[in-house]
């Protein structure tokens, strides 16, 4: 580990020197200011003695030189300069920043991060186990930082450019048949049917469903109309924009499905205290729970249906698209109706569930063949 050692000069100040190892060799290397010193101490433990030397510029003489902005130190000023971001991802970047990239990354200077840095850290959040779309998240996060990095002539050239993303394995999506839904659905109080029916039928996000008011429905023409969504920022809850532009939207629901709801509170799905529900809190207490005893065996009663799959509250929205597309609904309706911003993303979710459109094509060939 590094050190700082303070050493008097003959004129009353002092120079503030670095002590570390390379190649089993203690060193040193002086700085005249005392935060250089410790950014160049937190560099040293963070990629050694060598990685940090090459870094900051420091060569045979060891003498310091001042490098500029470390890649924390920007990032900070870039996070904060951000606007038109919502409060909940600027948090989310502020703990990338101070949980992931500070304590690998974050004391090189900017000028100086190479690729073989970012490689070296996406490689190392793969082999502690993060997901495929985690590394994606924060690699993507700081690639945007970077590049603007590159368009403010702070860099020549964004060093992620060339980093392959690790392949992990990802959740497949659940997709409920009816009467596994229903099996689903007949362990839930009847406090919480109707939004678990709501969710099943109308395919919105659980954060969307959650933010709806009685307004919100037209009954008359069996409509909903989505335009708001809660977001989590820490602890605090707030009311936002849902997920994409598309997503702000209106839905046809289910007369039956609407006809059950209770419209006698500000909020369209109330708790026990007749407040909003919280996604985070009814997923444990309530979601996981009841999830738990859909799927159990019952030794008094063998044949007593069971669950055999173990949905996610996301995957009502799975249920809901698989079901539309297997009735026939066209590709394009269902991102409609879902709140796609591009078609690409429904395709890519859901069109391997569309065999009807499939089959036909295989016809389609087979007619050409035998004519």
């Amino acid at each position: 580990m590094a050190s700082i050692r303070r050493r008097p000069r003959t004129d009353g100040t002092y120079t503030y020197a670095v002590l570390f190892t390379v190649d089993a060799r203690q060193t040193s290397v002086p700085f005249t200011d005392e935060s250089e010193a410790e950014k160049f101490r937190v560099l040293v433990n963070a990629v050694g003695g060598k990685r940090a030397m090459e870094a900051s510029g420091i060569g045979e003489t060891h003498k310091s030189v001042k490098a500029g902005p470390t890649l924390a130190e920007y990032l900070a000023r870039h996070i904060a300069g951000l606007s038109g971001v919502e409060r909940k991802t600027i948090t989310e970047y502020q703990r990338y920043l101070q949980n992931d990239i500070a304590p690998v990354l974050g004391a090189i200077p900017l000028a100086k991060l190479t690729r073989e840095d970012v490689a070296g850290w996406v490689n190392a959040m793969h082999e502690a186990g993060a997901a495929g779309g985690t590394i994606q998240n924060k690699s993507g996060f700081l690639s945007g930082a970077l590049n603007r990095a590159v368009e403010t002539n702070q860099l020549s050239a964004n060093p992620c450019l060339g980093v392959r993303l690790p392949r992990t394995e990802e959740r497949e999506m659940c997709f409920l048949e009816p009467d596994e839904y229903q099996i689903l659905k007949s362990y839930f109080s009847d406090r919480y049917k109707p939004l678990v029916e709501f969710l099943v039928s109308s395919g919105c996000r659980a954060s969307e469903a959650l933010a709806l008011r009685p307004s919100d429905v037209d009954r008359a023409a069996g409509t909903v109309r989505i335009t708001r969504a809660w977001k989590k920022d820490g602890p605090r809850y707030y009311l936002g924009p849902p997920k994409t532009k598309k997503s702000v939207r209106t839905i046809n629901v289910p007369k039956a499905v609407l006809d059950q709801l209770d419209y006698s509170h500000e909020w369209l799905f109330v708790g026990s205290n007749g407040g909003p529900i919280r996604l985070y809190s009814w997923r444990s207490n309530v979601w996981v729970k009841t999830r738990a005893k859909a799927m159990a065996c019952d030794e008094n009663n063998p044949a007593k249906p069971v669950l055999e799959k173990s949905p996610r509250i996301h995957d009502l929205r799975h249920t809901c698209a698989s079901w539309m597309i297997n009735a026939g609904v066209p590709l394009p309706v269902i991102q409609a109706h879902l709140g796609h911003e591009s078609i690409a993303t429904t395709v890519d979710h859901y069109g391997h569930l569309d065999r009807k459109s499939a089959a036909a094509a295989a016809d389609a060939i087979a007619a050409a063949l035998s004519a």
